[in-house]
């Protein structure tokens, strides 16, 4: 058989994703400081972009005339979204809008966001269509260190997803930078950034896996355990204590220095409403007037190119920006409709709450959600928390009710942990410390059916230690006390 080049015509799909599309994406990621200090870069470059209302009048817009902005959302058919327009007033005094200034020239230089870095790379390295848009949703669910801590099976239920599937693209993720991204723990961000630098022997592989010993300082049994000489294990930890075991910290994830929130409660005749914190909400505002001047001028055709995509940028990014604080304010406000209870009695009142509800609810993408809550600061009556800190799984509930107690309801994991907490902070530990089966009893009382294996693992999770070593404690402490 004889080869022989051919044209061949192939149709597929592929998510491309312009500059806009990825501009947007970041966006809703952005805290409203984080917001601001984008907004200040994009001025700083674009001559018909203004930042805020003190900035409109020493441009030249109109003197003296206050900015008010009327955001409209769209679809606001669920519990708790109360009405469709939202006014967002923007009027900083000079010593605010110096302040400001003076605080966005100090963030300039800095590193962009790690949400941003991640998302420029699946732009450039994933081609395929549902791959690239699972990525763009993993990314938003990364904590501050950079590691996805949800389990394969959490992942795949919250966004309905084939394992396959998930496998492959988180295979691909962790090969972005900087290296151990993406990580389940540690060890696995440890084992990534070794594989980087391609040094992951099969010795290193043996030392990660019993990192738990270098813990405990047990030099001799890490030694045993991964079969190496005790002589030559301190090359090992040598090499693995250069390793960063947080990947993201060298990006902006938070801002840590104005612990601003993004959203404030307030409480009103029908509950309690979230609105949009004006403090901290920014504005775009485009010097129209300013590109009708310069349109009329005799120019050149570059001059004008330049003049055109510039206004025309501005004009779309003061739409993007009403636009995420739209999806913001929506997310924001179903989520407190649905989340009465905790604000009135507090964590252990958490209702059972997912992205999927919320998407759902207001007819988004589970993504679009994930991305809207990601980062975003909620002052409540109950203190200041992290808006995805109001989603939580549910345990229990009717189904499971039926087969163990009629009593049963189906409760937030974080309402659980909240209580358990307050049970072990209640009990005498020298004298009768709470055994795991006591908390499960407790919680049944309550009406909560869950199993003694669930309630060790939140009790781990709260950094409590068994009722065995709690008695121990308390026991050590009475005698010092007593000495």
């Amino acid at each position: 058989m004889v080869l022989a080049p051919r044209i061949e015509i192939k149709q597929s799909q592929k998510l491309m994703m312009n500059p806009q599309m990825q501009q947007a994406i970041q966006l809703l990621q952005l805290t409203n400081i984080q917001l601001r200090e984008r907004l200040a870069r994009e001025m700083e470059q674009n001559p018909f972009l203004a930042f805020d209302a003190q900035h409109y009048r020493e441009a030249g817009g109109e003197k003296g005339a206050p900015q008010t902005r009327a955001v409209r959302v769209q679809g606001t058919s669920g519990a708790g979204l109360g009405s469709d327009v939202v006014a967002v007033r923007v009027d900083f005094s000079a010593s605010e809008a110096s302040d400001m200034s003076q605080r966005l020239e100090q963030n300039l230089a800095e590193a962009p966001s790690l949400s941003a870095h991640l998302i420029g790379q699946i732009g450039e390295e994933i081609n395929q269509r549902e791959a690239a848009a699972v990525a763009l949703e993993l990314v938003g669910w990364l904590d501050e260190d950079g590691y996805l801590r949800e389990s394969d099976a959490e992942i795949c239920a919250h966004l309905n997803l084939e394992p396959a599937l998930l496998s492959a693209t988180l295979n691909h993720l962790q090969g972005f930078t900087p290296a151990g991204v993406f990580a389940r723990d540690l060890a696995d961000c440890l084992r990534l950034q070794l594989l980087a630098q391609d040094k992951l022997t099969p010795t290193y592989a043996a030392v990660l896996a019993n990192l738990p010993l270098l813990g405990r300082g047990d030099i001799a049994g890490l030694s045993a355990a991964a079969g190496v000489k005790a002589e030559d294990l301190p090359v090992y930890l040598q090499t693995i204590r250069a390793l960063d075991p947080r990947p993201a910290a060298s990006f902006e994830t938070q801002d840590e220095g104005v612990a601003l929130p993004d959203i404030v409660v307030l409480e009103g005749e029908g509950g309690w409403q979230a609105y949009l914190n004006e403090a901290t909400l920014p504005s775009v505002l485009v010097l129209e007037r300013d590109w009708e001047e310069m349109a009329t001028r005799k120019i050149t055709d570059e001059e004008r190119k330049f003049m055109k995509a510039n206004v025309q940028s501005a004009r779309w990014l003061k739409k993007a920006t009403q636009q995420r604080a739209a999806t913001l304010l929506r997310v924001a406000r179903a989520i407190i409709g649905r989340q009465q209870g905790f604000l009135n009695q507090g964590m252990m009142a958490l209702e059972p709450l997912v992205l999927r509800d919320i998407a759902e609810t207001l007819e988004l993408h589970e993504s679009t959600v994930s991305r809207s809550a990601s980062g975003k600061l909620v002052q409540t009556p109950k203190g200041v928390f992290y808006l995805k800190d109001l989603f939580s799984t549910a345990l229990g509930g009717k189904a499971r009710g039926k087969a163990r107690g009629s009593n049963s309801q189906a409760t937030s994991s974080a309402a659980i942990k909240a209580r358990i907490a307050e049970a072990v902070a209640a009990e005498v530990a020298h004298l009768a410390p709470l055994s795991d089966e006591a908390l499960v009893a407790l919680l049944g009382e309550a009406g909560i059916e869950v199993a003694r294996r669930t309630v060790a693992k939140y009790r781990k999770a709260l950094h409590i230690g068994s009722s065995a070593q709690r008695k121990r404690a308390a026991k050590i402490a009475r005698a010092a006390a007593d000495n």
